[in-house]
């Protein structure tokens, strides 16, 4: 992880310089860790194949009840 950032810093970074940062870096305020700051970059599509598959397997795995609970949930 990367060297923390202030909260006074974070108010001036811009989209551009978070996207260049190498990954996760602790947010600090008064010298305690507040939030994480963690850039998205996008995935591979490899890894996006990688997660359609392991979603399509999940949802052929579900039971009828707990299709069910998700439609009630979030609808059909």
């Amino acid at each position: 992880m990367a060297h923390a950032i202030t909260m006074r810093e974070l108010q001036k970074l811009s989209a551009a310089s978070i996207e260049r940062l190498p990954g996760a870096v602790p947010v600090q305020s008064d010298g305690r860790t507040v939030a994480l700051l963690v850039p998205l970059r996008p995935a591979s599509e490899a890894a996006r194949a990688r997660f359609r598959a392991a979603l399509a397997q999940a949802q052929a795995q579900r039971s009828p009840e707990e299709q069910a609970a998700l439609d009630r949930e979030f609808g059909p």
